[in-house]
């Protein structure tokens, strides 16, 4: 699908969690550089400063859009495996994790930064999905994805 216009390109970089797109043209749109409906090539011409430029960085921090709302945490349960959990904060993902394992490990990894666009391979259909389009497509959250061997700074996951 081509995006017809700015906020059409908006929704997409968030739906694809795009984040300095997202609020590049956000901060854009509120400071009136851009307008919802002009072409989405307008977006390079925007003639932000350094200070703006901070100012997107800030508003991704702070995640004022509501992009990351949700985060892949990972926690160890073998020498070479770790559990890998969507959830809103480490506590939603320790509380499913006792559900599932028995016990709550003190130790968690948020990894979804590093592999929001890493593969992974569906156990049930075989398909390759990348990490953010598996979480869209998820309602509930905390979610258990399953265990993910490591070896040797390679990694596979059956979900």
């Amino acid at each position: 699908m081509r995006v017809k216009n700015v906020y059409e390109l908006l929704l997409e970089m968030i739906k694809y969690e795009e984040n300095f797109g997202a609020y590049w043209i956000y901060l854009a749109l509120k400071k009136g550089y851009l307008q919802k409906q002009d072409d989405p090539s307008r977006i390079y011409d925007v003639p932000f400063t350094a200070e703006e430029i901070n100012e997107i960085r800030e508003m991704d921090e702070r995640d004022v859009l509501g992009i990351n709302r949700v985060k892949l945490y990972a926690t160890r349960v073998s020498p070479t495996s770790y559990a890998l959990y969507f959830a809103k904060t480490p506590y939603d993902a320790q509380m499913l994790h006792a559900k599932i394992y028995g016990h709550k490990p003190s130790k968690w990894h948020s990894i979804y930064n590093q592999h929001k666009y890493s593969s992974i391979r569906v156990g049930k259909t075989g398909e390759e999905i990348y990490i953010f389009i598996l979480k869209d497509r998820l309602k509930v959250f905390p979610h258990y994805l399953g265990e993910v061997a490591v070896e040797k700074a390679e990694s596979k996951a059956l979900v």
